[in-house]
């Protein structure tokens, strides 16, 4: 008798029962996970939009702002601004408003006698044509009004409401976006199309649109993954109980990952579905090791049998699996850290279950229904020399070298293509081409001068250092340099705020701004400023007027474009403030800084994760096989999916991001498990005294089915993902699908090829 020691096998029924009891707290944390939906999350890992963003947000004192796009050729008719009238006075009539900023509820400053005073920009009531012209002249000239308010083709005003409002829940969200709707409907017409964007906005946006995908793509992916399984085990019986295991599985990974202190977002969320698809494979491995048993054999011996072909591989395919995963741990990027960490928890409680609860669940079903592991015919238990696994053996060790070129081969272009990665992030194409934030984005990208805001500071070194006239006019000039370089759209500074200021002073319509050239008169305008708060002022220099800051806009440029302009710009700011007398200190870390620092972090963390995977691997391998050849050899074919997936990603320009970034590791991790599989059942056979030859060839029948089943069940998965609305995880998909293809073609016929024994 050599009956399973394994106490989940000898005692299913208490054990199991343990279990179910221990389960229910975890199924109703699963209960209690929701998707977190903030789109901050989508600015992370693009540095220019965060800092835009942050910039912007640090004016705002937390509060929400809706931004509303009115689109019409008659803006500036009489009609048009008393369009815009009514829809700022219907905002302010929200709960939780603020301030609505609009052409019709903004004003501007203008001289009185020896002092300023704010009037409109649009006077209330009937206006004359001449009137409106030049209200709308000086709409699209004013650089304070262009491009922040109208477009400079006068055919798109914004609307800027700020409200004090809780929307901590999706139900307080909701509200707000159905409330904002409606109201705004009745103005939205073919005349005055009407968009709006808003964080709250964007965030219910991206949930439902998640929600959606998943009811759409998950029961394809898996009414074609279960047609897999069924082709491969035969069995109807044998494919309910794996169905079963796999929903008790998926209903507590939500409750363990948010114990563990993981939350779930749409950027990482994919790791519930692909831990369902891993725990498939180790199932789909045990269930065929099970039923190729001597069905002769009491039923504890049966598993002792299986349990001996499969824990030692699964066991490791594991550890490979999880250092694939938690090599991303490494990342810069809080959401792969997160995905990686949390993928290593998936894992583990992934082989708990298969080997814990979740053998007592088979060994239960079997006992209930016996014929869940009863072949239908003798002869799939036998090996046979004429089956496709085995003449695909017998292929691969004919044709040797064919293979071995061609393995190697592969590794330079895939040398060259690592090298001409895309590494031009752009938040907003997170979003799917027609997702109404991401137009808006686009539109304002477009036509308002761009959504890609950086500052240079300027810090004199001590307060009111900014108020002298000669540290204006260098800063004047610096300003004019960089409108020079014609590559912003927009300029603006505490200098040519002072600037305006002189020329409303001095009633100069010419439009050329110029500094004032007394002291006192300069005064006069920083203390008209501070009294009236006028709302640049903060956005142009610090509160003790000891910093100022030259703001800087562009439209969304590659990212190595967007660094060589802020260079030239930062390079001349300096040389020109090195001769002051007092000295001034120019920095432009708030924005090229960080840049350069993100794709320095995503190459390394990239390498980093790499090598740590490779390594780690590598000494896993050679513990389980005692040999460092044969984990040489399985290492580097498993390598092949890397260099596939190098190749493809660079001749598509896919651009690494934070949910791309980890599909090197993950693929490796993933891909190497079918070689661990095969060759560890080679290893074995060898030491039974089986021919090296022969034993590859019945290594590849016993092992082969699993493998192509396990390598579809994937392969399946990453394909559906090409569905979901959101552009990185669609490349996610492909990208991996085609790696997993590559991995399962390197371990069927490479791999042998590189294991056959020399004639």
């Amino acid at each position: 008798m050599n009956a399973s020691r394994n106490l989940f096998v000898r005692f299913p029924g208490w054990l199991f029962a343990v279990f179910l009891l221990g389960s229910i707290p975890l199924i109703w944390q699963t209960t209690q996970v929701s998707i977190d939906t903030d789109p901050l999350t989508l600015l992370e890992s693009d540095p220019r939009h965060l800092e835009t963003y942050d910039r912007i947000q640090s004016f705002l004192n937390d509060d929400t702002v809706v931004v509303i796009s009115v689109k019409s050729d008659r803006l500036f008719t009489q009609a048009g601004l008393d369009h815009i009238r009514a829809i700022s006075n219907a905002l302010g009539q929200q709960p939780g408003l603020i301030d609505v900023k609009s052409l019709t509820h903004s004003v501007k400053p203008v001289r009185k006698g020896l002092s300023f005073s704010m009037e409109p920009f649009v006077p209330v009531g009937t206006l004359s044509g001449e009137q409106i012209a030049t209200i709308r002249q000086f709409s699209v000239t004013h650089p304070l009004v262009r491009n922040i308010m109208v477009s400079p083709d006068g055919k798109i005003t914004l609307i800027t409401a700020t409200y004090k409002r809780d929307l901590s829940t999706p139900a307080l969200r909701q509200v707000f976006r159905d409330e904002t709707e409606q109201l705004l409907k009745p103005f939205d017409s073919p005349d005055y199309r009407i968009r709006k964007i808003s964080l709250p906005f964007i965030a219910d946006e991206i949930r439902e649109s998640f929600l959606h995908d998943l009811k759409l793509v998950l029961p394809g992916a898996a009414l074609f993954i279960l047609f897999i399984i069924g082709l491969t085990l035969r069995s109807f019986p044998c494919l309910v109980m794996l169905l079963i295991s796999e929903v008790a599985l998926i209903a507590m990974l939500p409750g363990v990952l948010g114990l563990a202190g993981f939350s779930l977002n749409p950027y990482n969320l994919l790791l519930l579905p692909l831990l369902g698809a891993i725990n498939l494979t180790m199932l789909t491995h045990q269930l065929t090791a099970l039923r190729k048993t001597d069905a002769g054999l009491p039923m504890d011996e049966r598993f002792a049998a299986m349990l001996r072909v499969v824990f030692r591989p699964s066991l490791f395919a594991a550890i490979t699996t999880a250092i694939g995963l938690g090599s991303l741990a490494v990342s810069g990027v809080s959401q792969v850290r997160d995905f990686g960490i949390s993928g290593m928890v998936g894992i583990g409680v992934i082989f708990a279950w298969n080997f814990g609860p979740g053998l007592s669940f088979l060994r239960l079903g079997c006992h209930a229904w016996p014929s869940a592991i009863l072949l239908a015919s003798k002869d799939l238990r036998q090996q046979h020399t004429d089956s496709w696994f085995h003449r695909l053996g017998q292929a691969a060790m004919a044709k040797r070298w064919p293979a071995v070129v061609a393995t190697t081969t592969l590794l330079l272009p895939a040398l060259f293509a690592a090298g001409h990665l895309n590494l031009d992030i752009r938040a907003v194409r997170f979003l799917s081409p027609d997702s109404p934030t991401r137009k808006m984005a686009e539109m304002m990208d477009a036509r308002m001068g761009g959504i890609n805001i950086v500052q240079l500071d300027f810090d004199t070194g001590k307060p009111n250092g900014i108020n002298q006239l000669e540290f204006l006019r260098r800063m004047q000039s610096v300003q004019d340099f960089a409108e020079g370089t014609e590559r912003f759209s927009s300029t603006y500074s505490y200098a040519s705020l002072m600037a305006m200021m002189n020329g409303i002073w001095t009633d100069d319509e010419s439009g050329e701004l110029s500094l004032p050239s007394n002291p006192l008169t300069l005064n006069l305008f920083v203390l008209a400023l501070k009294a009236t708060n006028y709302p640049f002022l903060q956005a142009l220099c610090d509160k003790t007027n000891q910093k100022a800051h030259l703001v800087l806009r562009t439209t969304d440029l590659a990212s190595g474009e967007f660094v060589s302009l802020l260079e030239s710009v930062e390079q001349f700011a300096k040389d020109t403030m090195d001769t002051m007398p007092e000295g001034v200190t120019v920095s432009a870390k708030a924005g090229l800084h960080t840049i350069l620092q993100a794709d320095r972090e995503i190459v390394a963390a990239q390498l980093g994760s790499l090598v740590i995977t490779i390594i780690a691997m590598l000494a896993a391998m050679t513990v389980l096989w005692h040999s460092l050849k044969l984990a040489a050899i399985s290492l580097g074919i498993s390598l092949v999916p890397l260099a596939v997936l190098a190749v493809l990603a660079a001749w598509f320009e896919v651009p690494l991001n934070s949910v791309t970034v980890m599909v090197a590791a993950l693929v490796l991790g993933i891909s190497i498990d079918d070689a661990v599989h095969l060759v560890t059942h080679w290893v074995q056979l060898k030491k039974q005294g089986v021919e090296p030859a022969t034993a590859l060839a019945k290594s590849l029948e016993a092992k082969g089915p699993a493998i192509l089943c396990t390598s579809l069940i994937l392969i399946g998965f990453s394909v559906s993902l090409v569905w979901i609305s959101f552009p990185p995880i669609q490349d996610f998909g492909w990208l991996s699908a085609a790696a997993y293809g590559a991995a399962l073609v390197a371990v069927l016929w490479a791999l042998p090829s590189f294991l056959a024994p020399r004639k």
